[in-house]
């Protein structure tokens, strides 16, 4: 097994590093307290056969296939690009720079020939589960072995969440239980709800697709590859979020596995600091999660829709008044959507600036300032109604321009009414969920105190700062959703996790992607460390800057505290992963 250990991991061992104050660490391949391969056996046989050796998919692309991948070169190379392709396979994730870059096939992103193929910070084993007890039984093994355990639903994870070196992976793919129930009786509560009960290894579009079969609705994410788990306990976002509250405020049971070996319902009569802590708290920190009871809703109808952009009204006029009037009629629409969310308005698009916009709206040349553009809608809606709405927001901007309105082009497009909400969740995914790529962005919450409170000089000068290129001459762009204000605001508080407070507050989330990772010379771990550096903090951990030097106020808020109680009730070790060296160690 040595044979798939990078060099790096030669720098730290329990037993051999010439320092006995080195923190103890999660054991590796090069530790004499490693498992044998009969121990690896007779865990397999534990768990009825379950237990994968990890065999990197891209293996088949390099000199006598080191791995014995069983999947072409050709089929990996062609399918690299796409999330559902690394759901499928057991130890495959969608940033492969979590990963090291280990093993990646000819012309991916990070691929490097003279490093060749090695298992690198992909888990050693992968545990293919299908039941809560043999997750029970592989969590108290690993427990017992000192091992080091990740989880895996999809792989979706844009921080790398889901894979880690040296570890047994809990592959949570085949919890795919879907049922329906018009009358769950709610624990400690003389009612009943309409719910999904669904296992933790289903996708959104499984899942939601299942419910609206059955005329109902859930609280679920745009795309529909990403899966339930960690999506849920981070807290998940999505078109209903701004309706019903995120996700996690719909979850009324959960079943979590410990790493006791536990098999514990959670909800708000039994284990409710676990219960408390699974709803916001953030993915895989207090156990495995293989079934979640959640919330149900009538399914949207008559969603009327159409595309607001703002552009230049001369696309080769780069004067300073062109420029102003860009990002002043993008902070006019940004200040003025809380009070039209409060009206019914949902929706995301996003501003982009430089080469960014030239790529991704098929422009010929950069455009001067910032182009904006949105895809806006209501559910249960008509047209009148919501030509009401784009009304005010059409008076908003070009009242707050006043005599610079000429300066910009303003279209808002024909109005559309899709019938049903299944066709219009299909229609958000009409391309494939792509994958492959570096991922490291900064997220921000923003809410009345950063929009409409403040004037719209402000709020441009907010966003120029914000969308700055890391690399002069380089464009980036602000990813905007529409997915805070009275939906979370009004969850109720018996329904409130862990969630980080500010939740309640906000009313959109912005991703921010100018940041530059530079592989160069470097390790992906030193690369991303650089790269976020720069970028400036976030607060929805789930796409967050994972390297944010004040995470624990803005991924937790004010529950951190409380979270820090309930984990030391599971774990009263403090870990710290080293991405370069693959080690995980006390923190003393």
């Amino acid at each position: 097994m040595t044979s798939s250990i990078t060099n790096g991991a030669q720098a730290l061992s329990n037993y051999t590093h010439p320092y006995d104050a080195l923190p103890r660490c999660k054991a590796t391949p090069l530790d004499p307290s490693w498992p044998s391969q009969d121990e690896w056996s007779r865990l397999n046989a534990s768990i009825g056969g379950a237990l994968i050796a990890t065999k990197p998919v891209g293996s088949s692309c390099y000199e006598d296939n080191p791995f014995d991948s069983t999947e072409p070169c050709s089929e990996v190379a062609k399918n690299w690009g796409y999330s559902s392709f690394h759901a499928s396979i057991p130890e495959s994730i969608d940033y492969p720079i979590w990963a090291n870059n280990s093993c990646l096939p000819p012309n991916s992103t990070g691929y490097d020939e003279s490093l060749g193929c090695h298992i690198g910070r992909f888990p050693q084993y992968v545990a293919n589960v299908t039941t809560a007890e043999q997750i029970a039984t592989a969590l108290k093994w690993a427990s017992d072995s000192n091992i080091r355990v990740v989880v895996k639903g999809t792989g979706h994870d844009l921080n790398g969440r889901s894979s880690g070196a040296y570890s047994l992976s809990i592959w949570t793919h085949n919890l795919k239980r879907l049922s329906i129930n018009d009358a769950w009786p709610i624990p400690g509560e003389n009612r009943t709800a309409q719910v999904l009960i669904a296992g933790s290894g289903n996708t959104w579009g499984h899942a939601l697709g299942f419910a609206l079969e059955h005329n109902r609705a859930v609280v679920s994410g745009v795309d529909k590859t990403v899966g339930l788990g960690g999506f849920i306990q981070g807290g998940g976002h999505g078109p209903l979020s701004s309706t019903y509250g995120l996700s996690t405020d719909q979850i009324l049971q959960a079943t979590v596995v410990t790493t006791t070996g536990d098999v514990l319902i959670a909800n708000g009569q039994s284990n409710k600091d676990l219960f408390w802590a699974i709803r916001g708290g953030g993915g895989g920190q207090y156990g495995v999660v293989t079934e979640y009871v959640m919330l149900t809703y009538p399914s949207p109808v008559d969603i009327v829709s159409t595309n607001v952009y703002i552009s230049a009204a001369n696309m080769s006029d780069f004067s300073n008044a062109t420029v102003d009037a860009t990002w002043n009629s993008f902070a006019l629409l940004m200040s003025s959507l809380p009070d039209l969310m409060d009206q019914g308005l949902v929706g995301s698009g996003g501003g982009y600036i430089g080469t960014s916009a030239q790529s991704i709206l098929g422009l010929p040349t950069p455009p001067p300032g910032v182009i904006a553009s949105f895809s806006v809608w209501a559910y249960n809606s008509t047209t009148e109604a919501f030509e009401d709405l784009l009304g005010s927001l059409r008076r908003n901007i070009l009242d707050g321009l006043g005599d610079n309105a000429s300066q910009i082009t303003l279209s808002i497009g024909d109005l559309s009414t899709t019938l049903n909400y299944t066709t219009f969740f299909e229609s958000m995914n009409s391309s494939p969920s792509p994958a492959g790529e570096i991922s490291l962005s900064s997220s921000r919450l923003l809410g009345r105190l950063e929009l409409s409170d403040r004037n719209s000089t402000e709020v441009a000068s907010y966003l120029k700062r914000i969308m700055a290129s890391q690399v002069d001459g380089a464009g980036s762009f602000l990813t905007v959703g529409l997915q805070g204000g009275l939906g979370p605001r009004n969850v109720p508080i018996e329904r409130r996790g862990a969630l980080n407070p500010v939740w309640r507050q906000v009313y959109l989330h912005a991703i921010v992607t100018g940041i530059n990772v530079d592989l160069d010379g470097k390790t992906p771990g030193k690369a991303l460390k650089e790269a976020a550096e720069w970028a400036e903090t976030g607060a929805y951990m789930n796409e967050a800057n994972p390297f944010n030097g004040q995470w624990q106020h803005d991924f937790y808020g004010s529950s951190y505290a409380r979270l820090v109680q309930v984990k030391s009730g599971i774990d009263s070790e403090l870990w710290e992963y080293d991405m370069d060296t693959g080690y995980v160690c006390k923190n003393e």
